[in-house]
């Protein structure tokens, strides 16, 4: 028998395995050999194949005009092994499936509809070869079988789309039987991970391409330099029903039939190559691979490899299906939680990791180190112990084991204690090491409990604890330890009640702890006074105060708590000196953080939405930095003045970048003069234009005079040009050298202070007089950029201010003890002025107006000045509504005509007039 019927006698076994007891035995095989009809179908070739033959071929996906779906693949990979041995450079087909895809074509239709100048571009190919599967048909008589595979390819020059080679055929083949080659021995062994209509359609496709490629024509150059030519290859590997993947131990083995005195090999994908394969018999070839602890490949395929002493070989890609190799087991289970219930533990813990998992193990043990045993097993990421002892311990480890069969280690131990159901009343001290599960739960506070010095109380993940107002006070140490699915609520004992909350005094040196606890309905969630246990995970919403610490000895870790909904979020007070981080301050209805005489670092929390600031301070100087503070009612940071100490809030994010609106939302000495572009984590910190003294260049972009650097010595004449807009942060003071002013040109200034953040243009001079510098404030030029003065003081110039052209909004402001004039207008200026006040300015007095000026006066108060108003404009001057400091105002104090009527008849009360002691 030669080698090629030995292959074809080996395919066969499969045929026949399933229902061997029809079989008819001969000595060598166990069936007659199958009768195979030879090639006789229709081909043609252009003669340009022979003169100008291409050198790379891309074999397409084929159509299949079947009904049968599983006729597609192997159709396909069969006409390109065989097509592989001739001396035509074939791409391999999952790089052409890979650039396919690349470029959209999913489907055979879709690569068929495709102009093959397309095709040819996104392949890098020569030629095309496409092909139709037109028979795919089985017919039973007896214990034989007759199968047809029938298929149409043809070749073309994708440039033109010129036919080079077409060929039509159907291969029928007879026969069953049981081979005992090498490659028919593997196929028999995987007979049951296919159907064996695949293994069939494999057969006779190996026959009908076989014959149908050799009238392809060749190059005489290659046909003297033809590679090994390749039959057919198998493997035993493939997964199937009863194997997922190859473990440590397993052999993987491979027959490839071919030319005969060669020398061969095979490779598993990327993971193992030049796996060498033995010629039992001439042109028969086997060889196999053990798997080693630690191998893993996922769906690799199996190449086989011919070659002759030339250097010429041939490959060939396995149609029956790709090798998985696991033998590294999972990883161990993690999050693990071990709950007593009522004569039964429930044990819980995290999804693996590994898409591949099994099934879990479950191991009981009365101690904590040994003695375990498989106690279950179960595909959940739950288990419940049952028909267990209340009151006895247990300890658990759990395992994750993959559909390989390899089993992680296990998991630390876990105690959990089953106990008889509640409510369990407490009350009084603790004074020993206690424990409140959550099997007992819920927990009544009928009066105080005190942990005493000394003593642990350990509550459990999932324990609750009922209030009826009085609380939890830790003296000792206190273990509250949930986790995300079984937090420890702490709550009152009736619906809309109230109690203390849980308190630590004097424990800076314990190592308590309250982590994934929910605390609702308290005075105060968690006060630590002179203590410093780690706070993690809770959720502290409805309180009065979710979280107060107090006192200098106070410094603990605050991390990853959501403290919203309280009437104060979080309070620190007295020398405390905590690091809040990763926390969400949300939704409170008056601050998110108080901070008082205190020190603490506040980094990479959210502060939002909280009614009145996100954070304010007294007296206090904390570090905040690569937080999101925004949202904010009326402040995101307000710096009380109480001692005026600075507070360093760099590189966070307050809900924009733009610096002029973020001077409104924070009061007071803070430093930001570097911000985040864009929320934590993602935002990188940009450089705001914020000023510093002394002040003596031009201003050209816009800039920021803030409190934490006031304040500003103005050294000489800065000038404000190139549409710039100099912003005043409310309380800043700029202190005048002699001859200097702001002068605005194409500019403007917009400094709009607070009643109580006032801002302040005066003297330098330590005991400053009247025209101790120019002026304030020039205008002299047009501009199309607005400027505004509210809640200003103008003082000890020469000329309060001066305006030349433009329009800029004076508004509840003082004007006071300057030289020559409090308020200057010259050419087309036409300043509004409202609700401010005039006094003690000398000279031509509180407001003088030139040329074609054109103020606008309303409800301000004129006293103690030289000349209330001296108009020598052009334009009738409107001064109606005004105080001026008697009623009827004396004629003595007006030069010019102007409309003073109707005038106050008393003070304007809402004019400013200055700073209230």
């Amino acid at each position: 028998m030669t080698g090629k019927e030995g292959l074809l006698w080996g395919i066969a076994a499969i045929l026949i395995g399933i229902g061997g007891e029809s079989c008819v035995y001969t000595e060598q095989a166990k069936i007659t050999p199958p009768i195979t009809i030879p090639f006789k179908g229709e081909y043609r070739f252009d003669k340009s194949l022979q003169d100008r033959p291409p050198q790379t071929v891309a074999v397409l996906p084929f159509l299949n005009r079947t009904e049968q779906k599983e006729a597609f693949d192997i159709v396909r990979k069969s006409f390109h092994g065989h097509f592989s041995t001739l001396n035509y450079t074939a791409i391999p087909l999952y790089k052409i499936d890979h650039a396919l895809r690349q470029a959209g074509l999913e489907t055979p239709d879709q690569v068929a509809a495709t102009p093959p100048s397309k095709l040819r571009e996104i392949l890098k190919a020569d030629a095309l070869l496409q092909g139709v599967i037109t028979h795919y048909d089985r017919i039973y008589v007896g214990v034989y079988s007759q199968v047809a595979v029938g298929a149409e390819v043809r070749m073309i020059d994708p440039q033109n789309g010129k036919e080079l080679w077409w060929a039509k055929d159907v291969s029928r083949k007879h026969g069953g039987g049981i081979a005992t080659t090498p490659v028919g021995l593997i196929l028999t062994a995987v007979s049951t991970a296919f159907n064996m209509r695949e293994i069939e359609l494999l057969r006779s496709s190996d026959d009908l391409f076989r014959e149908m490629v050799r009238s392809i024509p060749q190059p005489t150059l290659a046909q003297a330099l033809r590679p090994p030519g390749i039959a057919i290859m198998a493997h035993d590997g493939m997964r199937r029903t009863d194997r997922y993947a190859l473990k440590a131990g397993d052999v993987l083995k491979v027959a490839l039939e071919g030319d005969p005195r060669k020398k061969a090999s095979f490779r598993i994908g990327n993971f193992k190559k030049d796996i060498p394969l033995r010629e039992e018999e001439p042109g028969m070839y086997s060889g196999s691979y053990k798997v080693l602890p630690g191998d893993f490949v996922e769906e690799a395929l199996i190449v086989g490899v011919l070659w002759d002493d030339h250097g010429n070989s041939a490959e060939w890609v396995d149609a029956l299906g790709p090798v998985t190799i696991d033998t590294i087991p999972p990883a161990i289970p993690g999050g693990i939680q071990a709950v007593g219930r009522d004569k039964m533990v429930e044990l819980s813990w995290f999804k693996s990791p590994d898409k591949d998992i099994g099934q879990y193990r479950i191991y009981r043990s009365s101690t904590p180190l040994t003695g375990f045993a498989a106690v279950g097993k179960t595909e959940m990421t739950s288990f419940k112990d049952t028909n267990l002892t209340n009151e006895s311990p247990y300890f658990y480890r759990v395992t994750a084991v993959d559909l390989a069969g390899n089993e992680s280690k296990p998991s630390e131990s876990f105690r959990a204690t089953p106990i008889a159901p509640g409510p369990t009343r407490v009350k009084g001290s603790i004074r020993e090491n206690v424990t409140w599960f959550a099997g007992a739960s819920p927990y009544i506070l009928e009066d105080s409990v005190t942990v005493e010095a000394r003593a642990t109380l350990t509550i459990e993940p999932g324990t609750v604890v009922h209030s009826h107002g009085a609380g939890l006070v830790v003296a000792g140490k206190l273990l509250a330890q949930g986790d995300p699915k079984n937090r420890i609520v702490f709550e009152p004992a009736t619906v809309g009640g109230e109690w203390k909350g849980l308190l630590f005094q004097g424990t800076q040196n314990e190592e308590s702890s309250v982590q994934f606890a929910k605390i609702t309905g308290a005075h105060a969630g968690i006060t630590c006074l002179s203590s410093s246990p780690r706070i993690q995970g809770n959720d502290l919403s409805k309180n009065r105060v979710g979280l107060r610490i107090q006192d200098s000895f106070s410094r603990p870790r605050v991390q990853g708590n959501v403290i919203s909904a309280n009437l104060s979020g979080v309070e620190i007070l007295g020398g405390a000196a905590p690091v809040l981080e990763e926390n969400d301050i949300q939704g409170n209805q008056k601050d998110g953080v108080l901070i008082r005489e205190s020190s603490p670092s506040l980094q990479k929390n959210r502060v939002l939405n909280n009614g009145e600031a996100g954070v304010r301070l007294f007296s206090s100087s904390p570090r905040l930095t690569q937080n999101n503070i925004h949202d904010n009612g009326k402040f995101e940071v307000f710096n009380d003045r109480e001692r005026d100490l600075p507070v360093e809030a760099l590189e966070n994010w307050w809900g924009e970048k733009a610096g002029f609106k973020l001077a409104s939302k924070i009061s007071g000495r803070v430093e930001y003069h570097r911000v985040l572009d864009a929320p934590y984590p993602q935002g990188r910190p940009i450089e705001l234009p914020i000023l510093k003294s002394p002040l003596a260049s031009p201003v050209q972009k816009d800039s920021f005079l803030i409190l934490a650097h006031s304040p500003y010595v103005v050294e000489r004449e800065v000038t404000i040009d190139g549409g710039a807009t100099l912003f005043i942060q409310p309380g800043v003071t700029l202190k005048f050298n002699a001859g200097a002013s702001m002068v605005v040109k194409d500019g403007g200034i917009d400094a709009r202070g607070t009643p109580d953040g006032t801002i302040t243009f005066t003297s330098s001079n330590s005991s400053p007089t009247p025209a101790a510098y120019p002026a304030a404030v020039r205008f002299e030029k047009e501009s199309g950029v607005a400027s505004f003065f509210r809640y200003c003081i103008i003082e000890y110039a020469e000329t309060g201010m001066e305006v030349a052209y433009g329009s800029p909004e004076i508004d509840r402001c003082l004007i006071a003890r300057n030289g020559q004039a409090g308020l200057k207008v010259t050419h087309q200026g036409a300043p509004k002025v409202s609700y401010s006040t005039f006094l003690q300015n000398t000279g031509t007095g509180a407001l003088v107006a030139l040329g074609g000026a054109r103020p606008r006066l309303y409800r301000n108060n004129f006293r103690e000045n030289d000349f209330a108003v001296q108009s020598h404009s052009s334009i009738f001057m409107d001064a109606r509504e005004n105080w001026w400091g008697a009623s009827p105002p004396p004629e003595s104090l007006f030069l010019g005509q102007m409309n003073l009527k109707p005038w106050l008849e008393r003070p304007e009360p809402e004019a400013f007039g200055g700073r209230k002691p």
